[in-house]
């Protein structure tokens, strides 16, 4: 079955049993990070259908709240400070922008994350493997490959069903001002137009828009990583590209420029400190052994296979994580999630922790194939010296991707009125990539707490042999086995 095949039967099981209540009055939605905002009636009825409600159950940072308590915020969450940002960055360009597309710019912000599985990007790495996923993916360059959820999420508002219900909400309070295909363009960042447009798809997926200004500002409040954006000087100094010879998309203000770096720096920040903190690493290697246990036993789960994107769409968090109803296997990985048992460090790696590099750029391209990273797990557990003490679902090479940086090759600077550059040319935005990737870059064997020390030694026997990679002694201090203080 082709994704839009299966996008579409989702999308028309989902809208066949609902009734939508028109709203006779405006509603004030006041939100921790964005603080108290107003929206229409028909912004209220977008927000109430399921697509959208069911961001309530989806987490912004997966299984981060096992190491930051208070990071329990969702998406729905997420969505709606989007909307509001995108709002704000509208107004800010003044006249140029009409209360039309100033209204499409806040539903774009309400529908951009309703292409998310459960928890968010970690099921996205799972949905990313999918062939369906993948023959989407090439067939049209607009799409991210990075970023699926996009795809799915203008897939879905392409459909009929969506198509016409939207038409519809659209009857009930009398807009025909309002374009659903420029919506869904701006949720995957490219306008039909660019040459008139293109600026509606920067401030909702741009080098510097609602969704990121919205997701740090967001995610550090909530972990407790306090970091300051000035939103308001960033606000202050965009503008729509006026070169007759360029799209019109968002350009800065050379007076903007430092709040730029101050965006891309707290971005680097939040990657060691949340995103690739090793706790969290761990509790995403759990999440992904119980769809790899689905599918490798051909359980069912809800009824799920999960071997297509719609299963995923149709669950939460709160689904994955209930024990009651799944396969005895399933339930044990869920049970160890709850009770925050969570896998150890067996070795770190990374570049402070090598004897000698040759071998490691070879380990780092495996990234692109994680299915080899899998494999070679695989064989660590499979070691005569694990034999009975663990299973292959406990053991994980965990090499992340690095942080990508690319904000500064896509945003564009006005240095006077007749001086253009791009950020890049001026912002050493490599140097800190490479210094990201030396000082804070870290890779993992997990497994569990009792095989540390076994695990480690099979690890560097089989890192060895595969690439040559040779460990120092600071790659098992740094995992603090059992004989180290925790």
């Amino acid at each position: 079955m082709t994704l839009e095949k299966d996008l579409e039967l989702y999308a028309s099981s989902i809208l066949d049993k609902y009734h939508m209540r028109k709203v006779d009055r405006k509603k004030i939605i006041r939100d921790a990070v964005m603080g108290t905002h107003e929206l229409s009636a028909l912004e209220v009825s977008i927000l109430d259908i399921p697509f959208v409600q069911r961001l309530r159950g989806i987490s912004q940072t997966a299984l981060a709240c096992l190491t930051y308590p208070s990071a329990t915020h969702n998406r729905f969450g997420h969505s709606l400070g989007v909307s509001i940002m995108a709002y704000r960055m509208g107004r800010a360009l003044g006249d140029e922008v009409d209360e039309s597309t100033l209204l499409e710019l806040k539903i774009a912000g309400l529908l951009h994350d309703i292409g998310h599985g459960p928890f968010s990007h970690a099921s996205e790495e799972i949905i990313g493997e999918l062939d369906d996923i993948k023959q989407a993916l090439e067939k049209d360059a607009r799409y991210s490959i990075e970023k699926p959820h996009e795809m799915i999420a203008y897939m879905i508002l392409q459909t009929g069903s969506f198509k016409d219900f939207f038409e519809e909400v659209l009857k009930v309070y009398e807009r025909t001002d309002v374009s659903l295909d420029n919506i869904s363009e701006m949720i995957i960042g490219s306008m039909h137009d660019r040459e008139k447009n293109q600026y509606k798809a920067d401030i909702i997926n741009g080098a510097f828009d609602a969704d990121k200004l919205d997701y740090l500002t967001r995610d550090s409040y909530f972990t407790g990583i306090r970091m300051a954006i000035d939103i308001e000087r960033i606000l202050a100094t965009q503008m729509i590209d006026p070169r007759k010879d360029k799209p019109r998309g968002i350009i800065v203000d050379i007076g903007g420029v430092h709040i730029l770096e101050q965006i891309i720096f707290s971005k680097m920040l939040l990657y060691p400190s949340v995103y690739h903190h090793h706790k969290v690493r761990s509790a995403l290697c759990m999440l992904k052994s119980v769809f790899e246990i689905i599918r490798d036993d051909n359980f069912l789960a809800g009824g799920l296979k999960f071997d297509k994107v719609s299963d995923f769409l149709r669950v939460n968090d709160c689904f994955l994580l209930t024990e009651n109803g799944k396969p005895q296997e399933v339930a044990e990985q869920v049970r160890k999630i709850n009770q925050r048992d969570l896998l150890k460090r067996a070795l770190v790696i990374s570049r402070k922790t090598l004897k000698k590099e040759e071998g490691f750029e070879d380990l780092l391209a495996r990234r692109d194939r994680p299915q080899d990273l899998r494999d070679i797990a695989r064989e660590m557990a499979q070691d005569k010296r694990l034999k009975n003490k663990c299973q292959f679902y406990d053991v994980w090479l965990d090499i992340p991707e690095d942080p990508r940086f690319p904000e500064p090759s896509q945003c564009w600077v006005k240095i006077t009125d007749k001086s253009y550059e791009r950020l890049d040319e001026f912002f050493p935005v490599t140097e800190w990539s490479s210094s990201f990737s030396v000082n804070k870059w870290k890779g993992f064997v997990f497994c569990p707490p009792e095989v540390q020390k076994t695990t480690d030694n099979i690890a560097r026997n089989i890192l060895g042999n595969l690439f040559n990679l040779e460990l120092n002694d600071q790659a098992t201090v740094l995992a603090k086995h059992a004989s180290y203080a925790t």
